[in-house]
């Protein structure tokens, strides 16, 4: 009797299971190469091997790739023996892992699906145990499928599924991720969805009660009309951040000029406003600076440039650029606005509206151009 009658449909499951989290995990973290990179640095730095940071991207890679490859071996069933041993290593590995950041909580959460999907840390380590216990089951179904060379199908799947893993990682890397699912994603409002503290001044708004009919209104802090003791009688103060989840805190919207945060002067301005992003200038490669200053110098004659360089610390100064001294941004914060080392992001009225890594600038500048 083979194992997968002896077991009925349980192998089944468990394979299609385990197969879909791997498929799921892999390409979530390949759309976000970037940020997987950064996540896998985190890793790094908190088991106390920062001196293989440097590795980190290929690190990244080769995960996104495994995983993603493996899962879809799984679900068409290539060389199942070989593949559910691999799981099985893998997934005992992080298991491991996650045992050790739950019990230790260096990290806020494991990175398992990207930006995608956050989960703590506890519940990371409780559905690794489950997908283990998937997993062993599955190992222990095909573990008796005799050893033999690859066919041609196999072979063909597996290449295939791993180059257009590989091709998406590239793709995503060079131009950001095609789908977004982060604080700072396209389409979120800087006055009203994430924290900008600079803000709260313009976004505060005072309720009073109107003595003479008895209902509520809203003022600004510019208005004047609650100046009316006589007719108005404070209720409470409301801002647009009261309300907001703890993830959508964690990044605060600063931007640092002169030890002064000057983000309100962005958030609020009128129109278009082109925040020129660079993560660390000492690093800054000589083609996308060159694009970022081509683009900067063609789009300045008609909406707003701000250049902005990722620090450490928000509030030391930096050197001058441009004729100006630049905003400085925590590099966390920019990681969270931009996928890339250098980068435009626009702000229309307070809403993010476009991304482009350095590498796309000169298409975008050409394409805005056109419109016009």
């Amino acid at each position: 009797m083979t194992g997968e009658k002896r077991y009925g449909w349980l192998p089944q499951v468990c394979r299609i299971v385990v197969g879909a989290v791997f498929v799921f995990s892999g390409l979530a973290k390949s759309i976000d190469p970037w940020g997987t990179a950064l996540k896998t640095q985190e890793y790094l730095t908190a088991f106390g091997l920062e001196a293989l940071t440097g590795w980190g991207g290929v690190i990244a890679v080769a995960q996104c790739v495994a995983e993603t490859t493996l899962g879809f071996m799984l679900l068409f069933r290539v060389r199942m023996k070989l593949t559910a041993l691999l799981m099985l290593v893998l997934m005992s590995f992080f298991t491991l892992l996650t045992l050790g950041i739950a019990v230790w909580n260096p990290l806020d959460d494991c990175g398992c699906f990207g930006s995608a999907l956050k989960i703590d840390n506890w519940t990371t380590f409780a559905k690794n145990i489950v997908l283990l216990a998937a997993t062993l089951v599955v190992w222990r179904t095909w573990r008796g499928e005799a050893c033999r060379p690859f066919t041609l199908r196999e072979g063909v799947l597996t290449a295939v599924f791993a180059l257009c893993t590989g091709g998406v990682i590239g793709y995503s890397w060079r131009s950001l991720p095609p789908v977004e699912s982060g604080l700072y994603a396209v389409g979120t409002d800087l006055r009203r969805d994430v924290l900008c503290s600079s803000c709260m001044g313009r976004a505060m708004t005072l309720v009073y009660e109107d003595l003479r009919n008895g209902g509520e209104r809203e003022f600004a802090l510019t208005d004047t009309t609650w100046y009316d003791t006589a007719r108005w009688r404070y209720v409470t103060t409301r801002s647009p951040y009261d309300s907001l989840p703890e993830r959508a805190k964690k990044h605060d919207f600063a931007l640092w000029r002169n030890g002064f945060d000057r983000a309100d002067e962005v958030v609020f301005a009128e129109g278009d406003t082109y925040l020129m992003l660079v993560r660390d200038r000492g690093r800054w490669k000589d083609a996308c600076r060159e694009a970022m200053e081509r683009f900067a110098a063609r789009i300045g004659e008609e909406a707003r440039v701000v250049w902005v360089f990722g620090v450490e610390e928000g509030q030391q100064p930096l050197e001058p650029f441009g004729g100006e001294e630049p905003c400085g941004m925590e590099r966390a914060t920019m990681a969270e606005l931009l996928r890339a080392d250098g980068g435009v992001v626009r702000i229309t009225d307070g809403v993010v509206t476009a991304k482009r890594s350095c590498a796309r600038l000169d298409k975008w500048m050409n394409k805005q151009s056109d419109n016009r």
